[in-house]
């Protein structure tokens, strides 16, 4: 039986925890990896993903995504050192042969090609001419079929599409609401080559959904003359910000699951589970998720966790003696 650090969170201690952040919260991610390698002793990720602000971007496409060459470089040769695998989420659906010269997309690439300790950096991909691209020119990386690919090609709860896309992708990643269609899960072969996430805070079976993601392939590729005006009045009446909705309605109640249902995830043999996160203003929201998720948490007579994830905020938190 494998050995595990007394800190793992003992009902998934052999998780491979996929994070989000790349780019955007690279400062705080790479001070929440050297905190638990140097003082635990163990290293609680070893897959970040995310992408800066470019055509190839969707999923998140915010102000804040914004860094300039030399961020980017620095953020990528940080994980490099930390034998951290890159993946890039390049999810825009509406991408066409033209946008296939973009400059930065292509500079990226060829980092992340150069740039390979593990041989895992991969590119999160939801378009086939983006997927021609990448295997055209950096066969070295390692294809993933995105969340968007699956909602928006009607793929959501169909077992002959997951097996179709995992003939053509390295991995899958699998629709939020199918996270937890576990008579489907059960089905899919060689688990190891599914992602999923586990901390959506979206709402279950979103009608809006591919609305959604469409959207936001569209803003990517016309940012600053975007007009979200359509979306934003369908979003205000879907429930997505009601809070009466996301914690108590029977259907439609926040997608990010808890401990029994993760543990059932690993039962079933799934161990690549995604965190999201990085379309909010900072880094907190993802390390609270890597410090409820990755480390063991307190028993009713100890509080020897808490202290350490204490000292773990105060580390990162600028000294102020007032």
């Amino acid at each position: 039986m494998a050995e595990y650090s007394p800190y793992l969170n003992p009902d998934w201690p052999d998780a491979v925890w996929d994070v989000s952040g790349a780019f955007t919260n690279d400062r705080e991610l790479i001070a929440f990896h050297d905190f638990c390698r140097l003082l635990l002793g163990f290293e609680p990720f070893n897959i970040v993903h995310g992408a800066p602000l470019c055509i190839w971007n969707s999923g998140r496409v915010l102000k804040h995504l914004m860094c300039t060459a030399e961020q980017m470089r620095t953020a990528g040769l940080e994980y490099e050192k930390r034998n951290i695998a890159l993946y890039y989420t390049f999810t825009n659906l509406r991408l066409e042969e033209q946008h296939m010269s973009d400059p930065l997309g292509n500079a990226l690439l060829t980092f992340a090609t150069k740039h390979n300790p593990t041989g895992r950096n991969a590119v999160i991909m939801a378009n086939d001419t983006l997927y021609d691209h990448v295997k055209a020119n950096h066969p070295e990386l390692r294809t993933v079929s995105s969340i968007l690919k699956i909602t928006n090609g009607g793929g959501k709860g169909k077992l002959d599409v997951y097996k179709r896309l995992a003939e053509k992708y390295d991995e899958v990643m699998v629709h939020p609401d199918d996270v937890l269609n576990y008579e489907l899960l059960e089905k899919l072969e060689e688990k190891e080559r599914y992602i999923l996430l586990v901390n959506e805070y979206c709402i279950r079976h979103c009608p809006i959904r591919p609305l959604h993601y469409n959207s936001l392939s569209e803003m990517a590729l016309n940012f600053f003359g975007y007009d979200s005006g359509a979306f934003d009045a369908r979003q205000s009446t879907n429930g997505c910000r009601d809070i009466g909705t996301l914690l108590t309605h029977e259907k439609h109640s926040v997608l990010a699951l808890n401990t029994p249902e993760i543990t059932t995830l690993r039962e079933l043999g799934f161990r690549h589970f995604k965190m999201q996160g990085r379309g909010h203003a900072n880094g907190s929201s993802i390390l609270f998720d890597l410090l409820r998720l990755v480390l063991r948490n307190d028993s009713p007579s100890e509080n020897a966790m808490h202290s350490l994830g204490q000292r773990f905020w105060e580390s990162i938190l600028p000294y102020n003696p007032s």
